[in-house]
C-alpha cells in the first residue's frame, strides 16, 4: 500500500450547492408578486415603501428567473466552496499522516504517533508523551471507513482518549496551573471554535505539556510529556 486519501463525499457540497439553487428559482418566480404584495401593504401605511423593492415588484418574469437563478448558483458555488475548504482531507501513509483543513496543511511522521482515537468529531493524534500533536475535525469523514484505514496501514486507533482518567476541569485561577497556564488556556477557550486560531492555541499548549478540550460545556485539561504519568492505557508495543 502506498497510501490512502480521505476525503469528505462529493456529493455533500453539490447537495447543499443545489439546496440554495433551488430557493433562488423559488425567488424569480414569485419574488415579484411576494414585492408587489408588500408594496401595497405599505403604501396602505403611514411607513415609507423603499424603491428597490417596487423594482422587484415591477420586474418581468423575464428579467426576475434569470436573477434568482443567477443569485442561487453564486450562493450555492460560494456554500460549496466553503463547506469543501472546511472539510477533512486526510491522507494516510506507511510512514506519516497528510492533513488539510481550512487552509492549513500538516505533516506526522508515524514514528511520532504513540495513539490515535477519536473524540466526538474530531480525531486526535498523540505522541508517545501523551501530547496532542494535533487535534482535526473530521465531521465530514465517513468514521468506519478511516477507523478501518487507520487500521489497515497499522496506526494506533483507540476508541477513546488513553488518558481518560487525567482530565480536570478547568476554571480561571484554579490552584495547580501558573498564571501562563491559565492564559493559554483561557485563549484556546476563546478561539476553539476558529480553525486557525485553535490550531495555535493548541500548538502552544502542547509546548506547555497541555491537553485540552471541551466536554458537557466544560473545559477540562490535563498534564502530559511527564514520564509515567497518568492512566495510560496504551496498548503494549509489539
Amino acid at each position: 500500500m502506498d497510501e490512502t486519501t480521505l476525503r469528505q463525499a462529493r456529493a455533500v457540497p453539490a447537495g447543499f450547492g443545489v439546496a440554495v439553487l433551488v430557493p433562488g428559482i423559488g425567488l424569480g418566480l414569485g419574488g415579484p408578486a411576494l414585492a408587489g404584495w408588500l408594496v401595497d401593504l405599505l403604501d396602505r401605511s403611514p411607513l415609507p415603501t423603499p424603491g428597490l423593492l417596487q423594482v422587484i415588484a415591477g420586474l418581468p418574469w423575464s428579467w426576475s428567473i434569470p436573477i434568482g437563478v443567477l443569485l442561487g448558483v453564486v450562493g450555492g458555488v460560494l456554500l460549496a466552496m466553503t463547506i469543501v475548504h472546511e472539510a477533512l482531507q486526510l491522507t494516510v501513509a506507511p510512514d506519516h499522516l497528510e492533513y488539510r483543513q481550512e487552509g492549513r496543511e500538516g505533516w506526522i511522521e508515524r514514528a511520532d504517533v504513540a495513539s490515535v482515537y477519536g473524540d466526538g468529531s474530531d480525531v486526535v493524534v498523540l505522541d508517545a508523551g501523551g501530547r496532542a500533536l494535533v487535534r482535526l475535525n473530521a465531521e465530514a469523514l465517513d468514521r468506519s471507513r478511516l477507523v478501518q484505514t487507520l487500521r489497515e496501514y497499522d496506526y494506533p486507533w483507540q476508541e477513546e482518549d488513553p488518558f481518560e482518567a487525567d482530565y480536570h476541569r478547568w476554571m480561571d485561577g484554579r490552584p495547580g496551573f501558573t498564571a501562563a497556564e491559565h492564559r493559554l488556556i483561557g485563549r484556546w477557550q476563546e478561539v476553539r471554535r476558529k480553525g486557525k486560531e485553535r490550531a495555535e492555541a493548541e500548538s502552544a499548549l502542547r509546548e506547555a505539556d497541555l491537553v485540552v478540550r471541551y466536554r458537557e460545556g466544560r473545559v477540562q485539561v490535563r498534564r502530559a510529556g511527564e514520564p509515567g504519568h497518568g492512566t495510560d492505557r496504551r496498548p503494549a508495543a509489539s
